[in-house]
């Protein structure tokens, strides 16, 4: 069922509650919520997509095998490095992958949809099949999903495939559930009537999978999201402060943002590029919301407070010091006092009374 009718309703209601002054500022973060950031690394993911656009442009319906088996863009990177929001971003530039109008019905030739967790061979391909609209059966036979989602992709002329977070499909597969999903990958871009192009991505394992599966391995074009670290990486941070804060949120840039501060954002992410903008743009979010001009270090400091939890002074934006290389974002939130429960638990616990050793062959 579609329920975007009813969303629109939804927050149409909610917006006629809200002053003229709050509807201004809810649609002044929606609006520097939505440009695209780009890095060095996109020129690589924009020429990957159209090689995969040339590849299949170039076959021709029973004809000769095309003899470039590279079928598989793999993206891989942290959680926040900003992948899904990338891939996004190229397909949506790429007119081939566009929706069009056929014989009075709407196709895509491109298809993303995010494989659902806890994973299985068979909930990968009845996801996929939902995302297609097709009302599948959850008690539908694994062999059967698989075969009924290639069809499907035949009927709706499906030519590329997006399967975001598809480390769900590998990380707790065992090594049989492993190579059946390594071969049904396989056999969706190798269909000798229809061989479609395969998007995957996501966090490790999914890069070791695709490396130590050698059918996968001879058909994949990897890359790889790096972290924002080192010179190189300060100086992005910088470029895009600027334009994050003053060119999309209209805001100015405190003094206090210079220095160690773009050090500090990078560790405090992690060096993940989207968790970098996520913070910026929240950090942004507060002074709008409070009616300021410029963002100061406190609003930074305010943001990884709420994305983390911790306590004033384990705060990698007002640490005093040089100390905060040392300060655990990803453990922020922890307290001394949360693991007392296991000293009460073991001091009350009593001692396991031995058992009498038994003959073998005596009864017990």
């Amino acid at each position: 069922m579609d329920w975007s009718e009813n969303f629109a309703e939804a927050i149409a209601q909610l917006r006629s509650t809200l002053s003229p002054v709050e509807l201004e500022m809810a649609d002044r973060v929606h609006k520097f919520h939505i440009p695209y950031i780009g890095l060095g690394r996109d020129p690589g993911v924009a020429l990957a997509l159209k090689r995969m656009v040339l590849n299949i442009a170039g076959q021709r319906p029973g004809g000769r095998k095309h003899p470039n088996k590279r079928r598989i863009l793999a993206v891989c990177g942290d959680s926040g490095s900003g992948k899904t929001r990338a891939l996004l971003e190229h397909t949506s530039r790429i007119p081939a992958l566009q929706p069009y109008e056929f014989q009075g019905a709407t196709y895509s030739p491109f298809l993303a949809y995010e494989a659902p967790s806890p994973c299985t061979p068979n909930l990968l391909a009845q996801e996929g099949l939902r995302a297609l609209g097709v009302d599948v059966k959850s008690t539908i036979k694994e062999n059967a999903a698989w075969d009924l989602f290639r069809n499907e992709l035949k009927a709706h002329r499906v030519l590329f495939v997006l399967i975001d977070e598809a480390q769900h499909a590998v990380n707790t597969a065992n090594r049989i559930e492993a190579q059946k999903i390594a071969d049904a990958l396989k056999n969706l871009v190798q269909m000798p009537d229809w061989p479609v192009r395969l998007i995957l991505a996501g966090v490790p394992p999914l890069d070791e999978f695709l490396s130590t599966e050698k059918q996968l391995f001879n058909r994949r074009t990897l890359i790889r999201f790096e972290k924002l670290h080192g010179k190189r990486g300060l100086d992005s941070i910088r470029e895009v402060l600027g334009k994050v804060i003053k060119e999309h949120a209209g805001l100015q840039l405190s003094e206090d943002l210079a220095g160690d501060f773009a050090a500090r954002l990078s560790h405090a992410s992690d060096g993940d590029f989207g968790s970098v903008i996520q913070m910026m743009r929240d950090a942004a979010e507060i002074v709008i919301t409070t009616d300021r001009p410029a963002v100061e270090r406190a609003d930074f400091a305010a943001t990884y407070e709420s994305f983390t939890g911790c306590t004033p002074d384990n705060n990698v934006f007002s640490f005093k010091g040089d100390d905060w290389v040392n300060l655990k974002p990803l453990r922020a939130y922890a307290r001394p006092e949360d693991h007392d429960w296991r000293s009460s638990f073991s001091g009350a616990a009593k001692p396991r009374s031995k058992k009498k050793t038994v003959a073998f062959g005596d009864r017990p």
